[in-house]
């Protein structure tokens, strides 16, 4: 009994025992599960994690890392992602140095500040968890900070599902677009959502971006799968870029071009008919592709090379117009103008219509045109609210002026010798006359012999004015010093006859005209009225005291009228064109015996370059191909065919050698007149003053006569009296005597 007792206690602890080891088992398999599905979850979460840190990691170092400017700038707008961005920091630090920042400074809406000019900037790295936080991103894109040509990553993280990944992609892009931002990628990380909707290929990041521009459409921003980075692996795809060049082929997609004509640079095929007639007539759609000139050779190399098909837009009327604000901008400039919304996509060039525009500034700033070409000089004031390509070309401004007055024919006798020449001959003529004056009335006699000679003081001056003249002496004076003075004096008018006549000979067989001031300045102080046939006034932005004084003339007015007046000798006017549009005007114009001359010194120098809006993509592709057309010489051919500087010199003056005739010496026969003239005068006058003289010397002698005999009979009446008066005393007859001496004074 007792036995029975004791098993069966050991069989009930033996039972017991299994059964606490089987609880212990069951909750140790329940632990290593709840343990493993833990593991499994946080393995998740920290590979995703992992994968977009190495995939924005590497795009950093590879990508960025190769631009000149190591400055990266973070834009963080969730404070949760703080480890995902101290991770990205650690791995690039070495290489770039960062900017993380949260709210960046504002400036003001489509003013430019004028003080302070910050730095661009060109690698930007974008952290946003959600829609709301990435507009929030845009809204502080600002052109005055951010290089829309620069580099951009978008990550975004905490995405509710990959399946909306592509969707959530296309509006990022699209909104980048709207800004004309085209290096961009897209990194899209996924919330822990995944492994309860089923998810399991989470072990990659996919690259989002869009190419603008393809076979089938143009302008738009559809997200494509670019590269994907797999863990262990990186990018699959490493031949595909993050940032491919997107606009080198354009595929045959229509760009607004906003122009007028200026020729020789823009020459449309109307104006080409115009200048030379017989020019065959082109279709519509010709004029509208075919251009002439030197920058429509640029503008269709352009358009060849990167694969666009041209739309032009005539500006009328035909004027850059100021560049500004958008409500301020006028003519070309404002047909490329940023948007008063930049969110807003852009519209496509194949959605503008207007062929003909009112005002091609306002065109460039209301998004009218994709780029505008035609003679554009690159000035601060445009690039304020405009953006500039390389400058391919440089233009001389000059000033087409007037031939100048014609000399008259005493004016060319005085044209041959410098005035420091005539000077000295004169001071030289002078001092000789005097010290002969003073010899002469104040010198002693031996002085006198001394320096004048023995036999010829008296006529020293005119032997002196004979020998300048070129005339001999009759007689040579004595003395060694005198004849040595004599010898000096005959070489040193030698010597100026001589150079004197031969540059007599040269000025008269060349232009004889009066010389035109070499300066705008000069000019301006010589009373002459400077036009424009092209508004120019960037040129006088820093001399608003001269751009007040210029005036505008049409085209028509131009060739109407400013080119006659042009050709009229001693006209007080000049026009500020292109060294090149005077060169090639003159091709045309000779042909009618006319011709635009220029100023000796040029008014400045025009960087000539492509304009587009300020945050345009285009300017990439551009600036590449216009170096090239530039290293290569191209421009300098296509310009050499309307630019030729041998049209600057008339084609009708005789450039040998010519003989002068009569009319050529009509300055001497002006002075034989002169003298002549004057020597017939002088005898006239001495001839009347000889008989004036004459006749007044014979009355005075006859009046002379009749007073001695006047005197002699009052001599002798006086002594008869005398006498007759003595007798009548001694007579006593005193009646008898006055009888006789009334009869005697009446004979």
């Amino acid at each position: 009994m007792r036995l029975s007792w004791t098993c069966t206690g050991q069989l009930l602890v033996l039972l017991l025992s299994v059964l606490r080891f089987s609880a212990a088992a069951a909750n140790l398999a329940n632990n290593k599960t709840l343990a493993k599905l833990t593991g499994q979850l946080q393995s998740a979460s920290f590979t995703h994690t992992e994968l977009l840190i190495g995939a924005t990691a590497e795009i950093l170092l590879q990508h960025y890392t190769t631009l000149t400017s190591k400055q990266l700038y973070v834009r963080w707008e969730d404070g949760a992602s703080g480890p995902l961005v101290d991770e990205i920091l650690r791995r690039t630090a070495t290489h770039l140095s960062v900017l993380v920042e949260r709210d960046p400074p504002v400036t003001p809406a489509d003013g430019l500040d004028q003080s302070h000019h910050p730095q661009l900037r060109l690698l930007n790295l974008l952290l946003v968890t959600d829609r709301a936080e990435f507009d929030h991103v845009v809204a502080g894109l600002t052109d005055e900070l951010y290089d829309y040509s620069g580099l951009y990553t978008v990550l975004l993280v905490g995405a509710s599902s990959k399946r909306q990944h592509l969707e959530t992609a296309g509006i990022i892009l699209r909104t980048l677009w709207a800004l004309y931002i085209v290096n961009v990628v897209v990194l899209i990380g996924d919330g822990r959502q995944q492994q309860a909707d089923g998810d399991d290929d989470d072990d990659d990041v996919r690259l989002y971006t869009y190419f603008p521009y393809g076979e089938d459409y143009c302008e738009r921003a559809l997200p494509v799968v670019w590269n994907v980075y797999e863990r262990g692996v990186g990018f699959v795809h490493r031949e595909h870029s993050p940032f491919p060049p997107k606009l080198d082929n354009f595929y045959h997609c229509p760009l607004a071009v906003a122009t007028f004509p200026v020729y020789p640079f823009i020459i449309p095929s109307a104006m080409m008919a115009d200048l030379w007639p017989g020019h065959p007539e082109r279709t519509e759609q010709e004029e509208e592709e075919d251009l002439k000139g030197i920058e429509a050779m640029v503008l269709r190399t352009l358009r060849q090379r990167l694969n666009f098909r041209l739309q032009l837009m005539n500006v009328d009327p035909p004027d850059w117009g100021t560049a500004g604000p958008r409500d301020q901008a006028t003519g070309a400039s404002a047909y490329v103008s940023s948007t008063e919304e930049p969110e807003k996509p852009c519209p496509s060039a194949s959605q503008r219509t207007a062929v003909q525009t009112p005002n091609l500034t306002k065109q460039i700033r209301h998004l009218r045109a994709n780029l505008t070409i035609g003679y554009w000089a690159t000035t601060l004031h445009r690039n304020r609210y405009m953006a500039n390509s390389f400058a391919y070309y440089t233009s001389q401004l000059v000033l087409a002026v007037p031939p100048g007055a014609p000399y008259t024919s005493l004016e060319l006798l005085r044209c041959p010798l410098a005035k420091p020449i005539w000077t000295f001959l004169l001071c030289s003529l002078a001092a000789g006359l005097a010290v002969i004056g003073l010899l002469r009335w104040a010198g002693s006699p031996t002085a006198r012999h001394f320096v004048l000679g023995h036999n010829a003081p008296n006529r020293a001056w005119p032997a002196m004015i004979a020998v300048l003249l070129g005339a001999g002496l009759s007689r040579a004076p004595r003395g060694s010093f005198a004849r040595a003075l004599l010898l000096c004096w005959l070489a040193g008018t030698l010597v100026l006859r001589s150079a004197y006549t031969g540059s007599m000979i040269r000025f008269l067989q060349s232009d004889r005209n009066h010389t035109v001031p070499a300066n705008l300045p000069a000019l301006l102080d010589a009373g002459y009225q400077p036009y424009m046939y092209r508004n120019y006034s960037f040129v006088f932005d820093a001399y608003p005291h001269i751009g007040r004084r210029v005036q505008l003339v049409t085209a028509h007015q131009f060739r109407t009228a400013i080119v006659r007046r042009l050709q009229r000798p001693g006209a007080r006017l000049c026009v500020l064109l292109p060294l090149e549009t005077v060169t090639f005007l003159n091709r045309n114009l000779t042909r009618t015996g006319q011709l635009l001359r220029i100023a000796r010194e040029r008014v400045t120098v025009a960087k000539l370059a492509i304009y587009t809006q300020r945050t345009s993509a285009l300017l990439g592709p551009l600036n590449k191909l216009l170096e090239r057309f530039v290293a290569s010489g191209l421009l300098h051919r296509w310009a050499a065919q309307y630019h030729q500087l041998r049209f600057l010199a008339n084609p009708y003056q005789y450039r040998g050698r010519q003989q002068l005739v009569l009319a050529d010496m009509d300055g001497p026969f002006e002075i034989l007149l002169v003298g002549l003239g004057l020597g017939a005068g002088t005898f006239l006058i001495e001839l009347v003053v000889g008989r004036w003289e004459g006749g007044n010397a014979k009355n005075a002698k006859a009046a002379s006569n009749s007073r001695t005999k006047n005197r002699t009979a009052v001599c002798l009446s006086s002594c008869v009296t005398r006498s007759i008066m003595t007798n009548d005393a001694s007579t006593g007859n005193q009646r008898a005597g006055e009888h006789y001496y009334y009869t005697v004074h009446e004979h």
